[in-house]
């Protein structure tokens, strides 16, 4: 906090610590799976910057939520890119057989949907193929198929402001040779 970092939070108890720690509330993103109704509801009540939205489903839950409360949600849908992340099946997320994410076929009609609810605010666009992955293709690869999808919501009109690409850089727990932070961002830049 102190260094200006913000928070990616999963849970409502996450949110409570975040803000206890004095992370601004527009500086916190509500990601991952599960998230319920009232923890929805929290976050929104906070002012965060935004949700990273898994499902439809999960869409309209918020959609609800933010009319009840009369305040717009500003969102973010996951695209699941269909994009091997080269690690471990079992921390895989970004695959089509993947169950995380909105497959990107379903996204761009998700969007417009969305654009039309008064209460949904679209801001951004996220993504996250996995964890521990230990070399920046993977990235790169999802990065340039996360563009396209950029590319025709701008064209719709959306006027978005956060790609958020998600984390999953590798670390060495035996031999991996992930990369450095510094080609990650290389790559992204690239």
């Amino acid at each position: 906090r102190k260094l200006g970092s913000g928070a990616d939070i999963v849970s409502g108890g996450e949110l409570k610590r975040a803000l206890k720690a004095g992370i601004p509330p527009e500086k916190i993103v509500f990601s991952g799976v599960g998230k319920t109704p009232e923890e929805i509801e929290l976050a929104l009540s906070a002012g965060i910057l935004m949700f990273n939205v898994e499902s439809i489903e999960e869409l309209e839950t918020l959609g609800e939520i933010a009319k009840k409360l009369n305040k717009p949600a500003p969102f973010a849908l996951r695209v699941n890119p269909d994009v091997d992340p080269q690690t471990h099946p079992y921390i895989s997320t970004g695959l089509k057989k993947n169950k995380f994410g909105i497959p990107e076929e379903q996204v761009i009609d998700a969007y417009k949907k969305a654009k039309e609810h008064p209460y949904l605010n679209p801001i951004g666009l996220d993504a996250h193929i996995g964890s521990q992955i230990t070399s920046v293709s993977p990235f790169k690869d999802a990065l340039y198929r996360l563009k396209k999808v950029w590319e025709a919501l701008i064209n719709l009109g959306l006027e978005l402001k956060y790609l958020d690409i998600g984390g999953g850089l590798g670390i060495v727990y035996e031999n991996e040779e992930p990369p450095l932070p510094q080609e990650y961002a290389e790559a992204i830049i690239e």
